[in-house]
């Protein structure tokens, strides 16, 4: 039983992947700062030509949560059930709305998961052959991070 005040490893990622998603990041602004007023307009936009739209970023990085959500549990995928990149194929404020709170669905889903984790088990394999817990957890916080950074600079283009 860990001593008051002690914080598990497992809380201390579950925190990084709180900061990296909704605010207090070290890098600057989390995801959800980054996203906090764009339009379905705006995400659709392409202020970089042949990039990325931060709508089709913020798909990817729902996905990659789903996944890992998955892995967590003992559920191996490969890659997001919808795609790695998965098209926008309407870009109307409703579905920009619907991808976005797909998007914290799945974090919490993916916190939910983490959870449940005991420090014991972020050394083992996520599964046969793979990264550890550890480096997966650590692996979605940078994967989140970056593409936050990302969506920041094509905001400010937009």
């Amino acid at each position: 039983m860990p001593r008051k005040g002690y914080m598990t490893e497992v809380k201390r990622i579950s925190d990084q992947l709180q900061r990296a998603f909704e605010k207090d990041a070290w890098h600057g602004p989390a995801v959800m700062e980054v996203l906090n007023g764009v339009t379905a307009q705006q995400a659709a936009a392409r202020p970089v030509p042949n990039a990325h739209s931060i709508w089709e970023i913020t798909l990817h990085v729902s996905g990659w949560m789903g996944v890992l959500k998955s892995r967590v549990e003992g559920k191996w995928m490969d890659e997001p059930a919808e795609g790695d990149w998965p098209p926008v194929d309407d870009t109307s404020p409703a579905s920009w709305e619907k991808t976005v709170k797909l998007l914290k669905t799945r974090h919490a889903g993916l916190q939910k998961a983490i959870s449940k984790l005991s420090d014991k088990k972020l050394n083992k394999p996520i599964a046969k052959g793979k990264s550890t817990f550890y480096a997966s957890l650590h692996g979605i916080i940078q994967h989140d991070l970056y593409h936050a950074g990302q969506m920041a600079v094509l905001k400010k283009g937009v």
